[in-house]
């Protein structure tokens, strides 16, 4: 799919500039639903690929607007997002390289850890920034921890969890000598805060923490349906001895409750 010219955040949402944290999130969970790959593929309104990019084109944006600290920045900041600009244009000065083009679903295509693939494009970002790390380390004669590999699809949880829990507390060893004295606290401080917006931007991304998440509904569920099921066989029981007050149980899952009834 070619691509196109950068979308607001605030048209892909359908919202005003205005619009208030739950509109926002609404508009999110509606347009989600509508734009699923699955759902666009299966009525044909739109190839797989193309429905990919929009769904992603639709997370990116929420996950600019629906956190204050990133909101604010993109407003203050908009027309430099919509083309493309270096969203880390304070760091125009700095000897390494810069972050922006990863903050968008732009840079990737598919899950793939060879390529343009997810997992190749943002291990390779994130291992470069830790080469810059040890770089400064060993210049300042300082140590650095290993960063954990990031993996691909079919990596255990431990592993992945660790790669994030890295990544989501990095500091800079990085001393931003080349900045003006009375400027290199706020440079490091702002190094670490972009460095941990994209890790995460990417945890928001990655397809093993969406898997996760809905294994461990669907376990919920079962375990919902199988304590359900134990409860109304243990109320039929009772009623057959007699008792003919006692109502089944019921959950607020309408699909879960007619399982439960049959």
């Amino acid at each position: 799919m070619a691509k196109t010219k950068k979308r607001c955040y605030y048209e892909i949402l359908g919202v005003s500039r205005d619009a208030t944290a739950d509109e926002i999130r609404c508009s999110y969970r509606h347009l989600a639903l509508q734009l699923h790959p699955d759902k666009q593929a299966a009525s044909g309104t739109l190839s797989t690929a193309d429905a990919t990019v929009a769904f992603q084109e639709l997370l990116e944006a929420y996950n600019v607007l629906s956190d204050p600290d990133k909101r604010d920045w993109y407003d203050t900041h908009r027309p430099d997002a919509w083309s493309g600009n270096s969203l880390s244009r304070d760091f125009s000065r700095t000897p390494f390289f810069d972050l922006s083009p990863f903050f968008t679903c732009d840079c990737f295509y598919g899950f793939s850890d060879s390529g343009k693939g997810f997992f190749k494009v943002y291990g390779e970002v994130f291992s470069k920034i830790h080469s810059q790390e040890f770089y400064f380390a060993r210049k300042l004669g300082l140590g650095l921890d290993p960063s954990p590999p990031f993996g691909n699809l079919y990596i255990s949880y431990s592993q992945f969890r660790a790669f994030y829990d890295y990544w989501l507390g990095f500091s800079t060893v990085i001393d931003f000598d080349w900045f003006d004295e009375e400027d290199r606290y706020e440079a490091m401080c702002s190094w670490n805060r972009m460095v941990r917006d994209l890790a995460t931007f990417v945890q928001r991304l990655d397809r093993r923490l969406v898997d996760l998440r809905r294994r461990k509904d669907r376990e919920e569920y079962e375990k919902a349906r199988e304590k359900a099921r134990a409860k109304n066989k243990e109320i039929a029981r009772m009623r057959n001895d007699g008792d003919e007050d006692i109502g089944l149980v019921f959950y607020g899952d309408a699909a879960l409750n007619e399982m439960l009834v049959d």
